[in-house]
């Protein structure tokens, strides 16, 4: 489902549940924190090889494989408003979120020292490649969430609810650092990266949704912790190294009523 598709339905049941409110008056401010573990692969526009096979070293050899990350984490402000006596809430607010990503070696001895090769030059009669011991990459982005509860069941103090929500940022931080064997190859990092040509998206957007539990009274102080199902990020290249599919992960919360 295409992104604007997504964003207009969501909407619409936003206004639906505002405008059929008879007494929308209970208010209240979250501090939420959020880690997310995101499914993916490694981006095929870096020139790394996946199998280094066996490397000798001054004390012996080793084999081992090429491994990829990418995980994410967030803190966010959001006011939120509820209706129909606590059972359907609205919040948006502003939220920043740090994807963290990378590309490492993973060597089946622990003694052995851990790098991988990247190929930087090809002109058709030389093929040069660089001794990595891995690539980080760090963007930060702030925007604006979208979410919608409901609170089908309160068991004493417990509220168990649903959530859906979808977020749209933009980008105001990106680092991408290789880390070589080899320090004297630390000057052509930038020209590393600009061949590969692997851009950061400036617009970072996702849906999620989550099972959660509220604990506290109503009208009162409640700790929230929510577990997310599967969701997906709408926009693409939110990442140089890897290629999101979906991610999972947990946020909890601290939420304040407001009189």
């Amino acid at each position: 489902m295409k992104l604007k598709t997504v964003c207009i339905l969501f909407l619409l049941l936003s206004l639906y549940s505002v405008s059929n409110a008879e007494n929308p008056t209970k208010f209240s401010v979250k501090l939420e924190f959020g880690n997310h573990q995101v499914s993916s692969s490694l981006n095929d526009k870096w020139n790394v090889r996946q199998d280094v096979g066996s490397i000798n070293y001054n004390s012996g050899s080793s084999s081992g494989s090429v491994l990829s990350g990418i995980w994410m984490n967030h803190l966010a402000f959001k006011p939120e408003i509820s209706f129909f006596e606590n059972k359907i809430a609205v919040s948006s607010g502003l939220k920043f979120t740090n994807i963290s990503s990378d590309i490492s070696m993973n060597s089946y001895s622990d003694d052995a020292k851990k790098f991988f090769y990247l190929r930087y030059n090809s002109n058709g009669l030389t093929t040069d490649f660089a001794r990595i011991s891995g690539i980080n990459e760090s963007n930060n982005y702030l925007g604006i969430p979208f979410e919608l509860r409901i609170i089908p069941l309160t068991i004493y103090n417990i509220d168990l609810y649903l959530k859906t929500g979808i977020e749209i940022n933009f980008r105001v931080g990106s680092k991408t650092n290789i880390d070589f064997v080899n320090e004297d190859m630390k000057v052509y990092e930038d020209d590393i990266l600009n061949d590969v040509g692997a851009d950061v998206n400036f617009f970072y957007s996702s849906w999620s949704s989550a099972i959660g539990f509220a604990f506290g009274k109503k009208d009162k102080l409640k700790y929230n912790i929510e577990f997310l199902l599967p969701s997906y990020i709408l926009t693409k290249n939110n990442s140089s190294l890897v290629t999101p599919s979906m991610y999972t992960g947990f946020q909890c919360s601290i939420q304040l009523p407001v009189k």
